[in-house]
């Protein structure tokens, strides 16, 4: 029992990374580090490059393994590693003892960039450098900044920007919006802090972590997402595995990019519904054809009535151009969010909020048209006793 409890105070902890992802972030700092030794082996002698290179060896894990953590964002790493050098060296011209210069330029360098928020752990490496790292960077001065420390940084930055978006599932910084999310997978992160029940806002984790009055290397914006995912997966164990194939509708009613606008309003009418999955001869959903797709087509004008208006866009051109939209194609919102067969239903609440849609193709494996979900049959999921 002692044993167990050591352990699991000193022992490492669990890892829920993936054996790519590890692969990743070595390739990605390999790289980097790489690009780094090249540039600066240009101007700095084979004893000073160790101590320089050191601390970018640490920006490096974090940069490339951690890039969503508040430690490695553009502000902490290039502000964290300037204000540490510049410290590092006006501390090493004012006092010559190495160890009071030491101690004491890691000890402003820490209180600088909490200050600054601009706090980056291996700043303190970057102004240790400015004292004991030999005569070569002691005679730079504060050329020390732009040569090697500004150069490096931009390297550094430059690939982390390029690789980190490149991969799937990351972005760097933090502000940019990961393009390649899949639709329907939604969290309260993407949009206004907006209530919703059962949900944790921002406000309330912003007062928790200043209640507890230690700096956290998660954003909030990663912690709010971490909740509400664990929320959402505790309520899917709750109510078991009910997926979309199990409550679309299977007899979906589309067009083809090139029906007529006047067919797509007949069938509208006909059917009573509100929108139609638009697709490509293989069955590919291109994009959705709504009603209000054809009332967006009305502008304010006082010298015809809103019917009138709208029978003569409607109505086919026989004219050789045309200046209104003519096809299902033409007139469609794309790119069209679409859900998965295989995902759990208590993923479209979301997607039905927050893009106040009532029509969501659902498509199979292959990426092709396979039925349709309303608010409509989720609510009658639940009445059945789903």
């Amino acid at each position: 029992m002692i044993v167990k409890e050591i352990a699991k105070l000193f022992g490492p902890g669990k890892s829920n990374i993936s054996l790519q992802e590890k692969i990743i972030s070595a390739m990605a700092g390999l790289i980097g580090i790489g690009l780094i030794m090249a540039v600066s082996q240009f101007y700095l002698d084979p004893q000073s490059l160790p101590w320089v290179v050191a601390s970018m060896g640490a920006s490096a894990v974090l940069l490339f393994a951690v890039p969503k953590g508040p430690l490695s964002q553009p502000w902490s790493f290039v502000a964290g590693h300037l204000f540490s050098a510049f410290i590092g060296i006006t501390v090493a011209k004012l006092i010559s003892d190495p160890v009071i210069a030491s101690s004491l330029a890691v000890s402003l360098a820490i209180f600088v960039m909490y200050f600054t928020r601009s706090l980056h752990p291996p700043g303190g490496a970057t102004a240790l450098t400015a004292v004991v790292g030999g005569s070569a960077i002691t005679e730079l001065g504060y050329w020390y900044m732009l040569t090697p420390i500004s150069i490096n940084l931009i390297i550094m930055l430059a690939w982390a920007m390029v690789i980190n978006n490149l991969i799937p599932n990351r972005c760097y910084p933090n502000g940019i919006r990961d393009v390649n999310k899949p639709h329907g997978i939604l969290t309260q992160g993407d949009g206004p802090d907006i209530k919703r029940p059962n949900t944790i806002q921002r406000s309330d984790l912003h007062e928790a972590l200043t209640e507890m009055d230690v700096f956290v290397d998660v954003s909030e914006d990663e912690l709010n997402k971490i909740f509400n995912l664990s929320l959402m997966h505790t309520h899917k164990k709750k109510m078991g595995e009910i997926l979309c194939r199990d409550i679309m509708t299977l007899n979906v009613i589309s067009v083809d990019y090139d029906t007529d606008v006047e067919q797509v309003w007949k069938l509208l009418i006909e059917h009573r519904i509100h929108a139609f999955p638009v697709i490509d001869k293989a069955g590919y959903v291109l994009g959705v054809v709504s009603m209000d797709d054809f009332l967006n087509q009305i502008k304010v004008n006082f010298d015809y009535s809103i019917m009138s208006q709208l029978f003569d866009f409607i109505s086919k051109t026989n004219a050789s151009h045309t200046n209104k939209p003519e096809y299902a194609g033409h007139l469609m919102s794309k790119p069209a969010i679409t859900i998965s067969e295989e995902q759990h239903i208590l993923d479209l609440f979301e997607i039905f909020y927050s893009h106040n849609i009532h029509h969501l193709p659902v498509v199979d494996s292959a990426n092709k048209l396979c039925g349709i979900v309303t608010p409509r049959d989720l609510l009658q999921a639940f009445q059945n006793g789903w």
